[in-house]
């Protein structure tokens, strides 16, 4: 397939077009009746990292009177306490490790304090709750999973792995199995937030489609996508999609080139898993395009399809917009990249 080339004045062109597109009708949304107070982080890390080596059982006891069954969740799912991997063993081993001592120092340093998550989690919070008064407002934690998962939920809580966060520049990352060159650009702190409240609401509104084709998928993921726009409005779109500007630009000035592609191959109706990763999973490029183009670009497709379906059947409220199919939002949309 052939993609034309962007060239500095078309990229300045898309620059003009995104600055003048059509605003995300929730941008302005009033909070004052919000039930949602401030939200404090509590730093499960620092007290799981506390624990006395030498008296392991007594200390996991408090941990477990503090945090409940998240600290179960914590010893089975993230650090691997199993019927054949005795609690006290992995414990120990893994607060004694010389690697985890090292990178959790470098994260103690660099997150000593964090007013300005708290302070963004906050309005996210507060405009949900305004949107879905019904929604359950995780307590949040903040934790060391020796790069296991970014994002953990468990019942009422949600919790982040500050591995994660520790900034693009940070020098360990390169030597950790896993963490590829394009993954690095968005392991920096200025993604928390927008990622924790994503990984939420995307535990509380799950795909409802058992056995969802590319459609579905990315249709999904571009509903959550306008939502995030709508929780965090102050927050530019290509952070929010963890894009530079210009991977940005490439998809905005190659968009009816993308789509041609999906609709000529009859990708948007497979169900093939393989298939539907390529144009949703993080990679250096979406590999059925050119090397120049970013990874999870079907994401992006699927954002733009459901702004374009909100504004224009603005008729439609956000939380009803959640719950219609993908083929319909497709229809009514009018998307016809050009």
């Amino acid at each position: 397939m052939k993609m034309k080339k962007v060239a500095y004045a078309l990229l300045a062109c898309a620059c003009l077009l995104s600055c003048g597109e059509k605003k995300n009708r929730y941008a302005e949304i009033d909070t004052s009746k919000s039930s949602v107070g401030e939200i404090k982080i509590e730093r499960f890390d620092r007290d799981f990292f506390q624990i006395d080596t030498c008296k392991t059982d007594s200390s996991i006891s408090l941990i477990k009177q503090k945090y409940g069954s998240f600290a179960d969740l914590y010893l089975r799912g993230v650090i691997g306490v199993s019927t054949f991997n005795p609690e006290n063993k992995i414990v120990r081993e893994f607060l004694t490790h010389p690697a985890y001592r090292e990178l959790y120092s470098d994260c103690e340093n660099i997150f000593q304090d964090m007013g300005k998550e708290e302070q963004e989690l906050t309005v996210a919070f507060q405009r949900l709750n305004t949107l879905f008064p019904d929604m359950q407002i995780p307590k949040v934690y903040t934790i060391f999973s020796g790069f296991g998962n970014f994002i953990t939920v468990d019942d009422g809580v949600l919790a982040i792995s500050l591995d994660y966060y520790m900034g693009k520049d940070y020098k360990n990352y390169k030597y950790i199995d896993g963490i590829y060159e394009y993954l690095i650009a968005n392991l920096r702190r200025e993604k928390i937030a927008s990622d924790a409240v994503k990984g939420w609401v995307e535990s509380e509104i799950p795909m409802a489609e058992e056995n969802p084709n590319l459609l579905d998928n990315i249709i999904y993921q571009g509903k959550l996508m306008y939502l995030l726009e709508a929780l965090f409005p102050n927050t530019e779109k290509t952070e929010l999609m963890g894009y530079t500007q210009d991977q940005w630009n490439w998809c905005d000035a190659n968009e009816a080139q993308m789509w041609g592609y999906l609709t000529d191959n009859r990708h948007l109706f497979s169900t093939d898993q393989v298939l539907i990763a390529k144009y949703t999973t993080p990679a250096p490029f979406t590999s059925y395009f050119p090397q120049e183009s970013p990874g999870r670009t079907g994401i992006w497709i699927g954002w733009q399809i459901v702004r374009a379906y909100m504004d224009k059947n603005e008729e439609v409220t956000i939380q009803e917009m959640l719950k219609i199919k993908a083929q319909e939002i497709l229809e009514k949309s009018g998307y016809r990249p050009h």
